[in-house]
């Protein structure tokens, strides 16, 4: 379990604005399970969701850096979770796959040339025994706008998107699995990306920025 506690330059537990959110929670008195929750939910929370699905900076995924955004995607986020839950001893690591996702905006569908998001990312946590799926991605408040169903987590059974929305309406359905990795890496994020949405260039990247405040139809 060494490397799924180790700190990484992503996992960067011992920053102090690690401690400074582990203090505010004030886990002390709570067991791992207890702990994984109240981070998740902090996580899920504290940053609201935005996404960049192509955004290849490295400090966008050191999870100290995470924590001070308002905003952030998945992949950010899961570190964010993993890093806090490594720092109070909770094994982690991280699950990248692709999904079709059928509440994307029109926009943005037209823009990548696809409905899929590529590389989206989830941490699993180590408790009681077994690695649980946390997808900590959408806030409570972009579910409530958009009428997503809200991913909850109790510490024991896995927490994925949903394939329907709160109408009904299909949303995430999972097509590609990528494994799970006890550390970031740019290279595979670059390939997942470039194989689903080709080479990744400037262009590229400032044409998903400037339209991405529309994500969701």
């Amino acid at each position: 379990m060494e490397q799924f506690l180790a700190e990484t330059e992503y996992f960067d537990i011992s920053d102090p604005i690690i401690k400074i959110h582990l203090e505010k929670l004030d886990l002390s008195a709570l067991s791992d399970k207890e702990k994984a929750i109240k981070l998740f939910y902090h996580v899920r929370d504290s940053i609201k969701y935005s996404v960049k699905p192509v955004d290849l900076k490295k400090t966008t995924y050191i999870a100290s850096h995470v924590l001070q955004q308002a905003k952030s995607f998945c992949i950010p986020k899961a570190i964010a979770l993993g890093t806090l839950a490594r720092a109070v001893g909770i094994p982690s690591r991280l699950h990248f796959v692709d999904f079709i996702n059928h509440r994307l905006s029109a926009n943005l569908e037209q823009l990548w040339g696809t409905n899929v998001m590529a590389g989206h990312c989830y941490t699993e946590l180590y408790l009681n025994g077994k690695w649980v799926k946390a997808t900590v991605s959408l806030d409570k408040i972009t579910c409530a706008k958009h009428k997503f169903r809200p991913v909850e987590f109790d510490g024991e059974n896995d927490a994925l998107l949903f394939d329907t929305d709160q109408e009904g309406r299909p949303h995430a359905e999972y097509i590609a699995d990528h494994g799970t990795h006890s550390d970031m890496s740019l290279k595979l994020v670059t390939n997942i990306f470039e194989s689903t949405y080709g080479p990744i260039n400037k262009e590229f990247i400032d044409r998903n920025f400037q339209s991405s405040e529309t994500t969701f139809k």
